[in-house]
This record gives structure tokens, C-alpha cells and sequence, in this order.
């Protein structure tokens, strides 16, 4: 029961909500309006149910993780190195994209206007990324481990945990199927790294550096997609 309580439980509670968002935006709901509340209504969710269970459930002190010199110039150069392997990979397999599908039901989204890709771009490298590194590597990686008993193991877990909603977004956004395993394989071994990183220095800033510097690279790929 301990376990359940101290685990799973919270884990419930917050390692969906972003396949739910997804799953609700792309495939059950054709209403923008209420796509962006249901969105914005899962951020909130994700923000504030692991801060609420770790300080009022389990009645610990708030803490901000702040890193170590060396830990951020890991992050950073990992960072980079996954960034090269993500434009590699770009270089090397992306004319085997359908990119006008892509562009397509992007359109809907808004992001084929350049101010509206730019202000996504400043959220998703800022914001979105250290909101997906403090709930996937913090608070889901801690809650694994007490599930499963082993960091191996609950980073293996996290990490797919992790893929799980960008699978179905890059299968949404017209991927083919080699395309999005490929994908999701590259998704699942940066995750499972950076979980490594939280167990290994114990702060989502040192994640946060080596994904929001991956998302650089992700935009300017997209950017190319769409407005080149």
C-alpha cells in the first residue's frame, strides 16, 4: 500500500497528462479554442501536481536544484553532440519526408506564420522544455526508482514514459513508420540521458541545459521545413 501510495499513485497522476494533451488536441477535438485551454490547463497540471505532492503529500522543503559548474558544461556539451546527431540525421533522411503534409497540419496550428513560430520556438526552448525536464527527469525518474527499486531500470522506464507522447505526435504529423521508430529511438536514448543526468548530478538544470540546446537545433530544422 506504502508503495502504491508513495509511487504509483503520483506517477499516475502526472506521467500521462501529456499523452492525454495530445491524444485530445490532434485526434478528438477540431476546435482550436479549446485545444489551447485543454493545453494550457495540462501545463498548469503538470507545473503544479508534482510541487503539490512533494511539498504537501510528502512534506518536503522546496528546493531549487541549482547545479554545479561542471554539471552545466556537461550539459552543454552533450547538448551539443546530440544537437550534431540531430542535424546529421536531418541531412542525411530528410528528403524521405513528406514535408508538405507536414506543413499542411502545421497550418492549422498557426506555426506557418513566422511571429507565431517564433513565439513557439521561445517556448518550447525555454518553458516547455525545463517543464518536461522537472516533471520527466525530477519527478517521474525519483518516483520510478521507488517503484522499481533500481535507477537502470526507472531511467529506462522515464524514458519511455517520455517517447511516448512524441511518438504519437510525430506519427500525427506525418511521419511513416521506420521514420517515427527512428525517431522515437533517438527520442529514447536523449531521455534515458538525461535521466541519467538528474540521478548523476541531481539537478533538472543540468537536463535542462543539454535539451533546451537540442531544441535549438529542432527549430532550425523546422524552420527550414517551413519557411525556406
Amino acid at each position: 500500500m506504502a508503495s502504491i501510495q508513495n509511487s504509483v499513485i503520483p506517477l499516475a497522476l502526472v506521467a500521462f497528462v501529456p499523452t492525454f494533451s495530445i491524444l485530445f488536441t490532434l485526434n478528438y477535438n477540431d476546435d482550436e479554442f479549446t485545444s489551447q485551454i485543454f493545453f494550457i490547463i495540462c501545463k498548469i497540471w503538470l507545473l503544479l501536481a508534482p510541487a503539490y505532492w512533494y511539498i504537501r503529500v510528502e512534506k518536503n522543503s522546496p528546493s531549487w536544484s541549482l547545479p554545479s559548474k561542471n554539471g552545466l558544461v556537461v550539459g552543454a556539451i552533450s547538448g551539443i553532440i546530440l544537437s550534431i546527431i540531430i542535424i546529421v540525421t536531418w541531412l542525411v533522411f530528410g528528403d524521405t519526408l513528406d514535408t508538405d503534409s507536414m506543413i499542411s497540419k502545421l497550418d492549422s496550428t498557426g506555426l506557418t506564420e513566422f511571429r507565431v513560430y517564433l513565439a513557439a520556438m521561445i517556448y518550447w526552448i525555454f518553458l516547455n522544455s525545463l517543464l518536461e525536464e522537472y516533471v520527466f527527469r525530477w519527478f517521474v525518474t525519483i518516483k520510478s526508482i521507488e517503484l522499481l527499486g533500481s535507477e537502470s531500470r526507472a531511467i529506462v522506464f522515464s524514458a519511455i514514459l517520455f517517447t511516448l507522447h512524441h511518438a504519437i505526435a510525430l506519427h500525427y504529423f506525418g511521419f511513416v513508420w521506420w521514420q517515427t521508430v527512428m525517431a522515437c529511438l533517438g527520442l529514447l536514448s536523449a531521455a534515458a540521458f538525461w535521466s541519467w543526468l538528474y540521478v548523476r548530478y541531481g539537478s533538472v538544470w543540468v537536463c535542462w541545459f543539454s535539451h533546451a540546446v537540442c531544441d535549438v537545433a529542432v527549430f532550425g530544422i523546422g524552420y527550414m521545413i517551413i519557411f525556406s
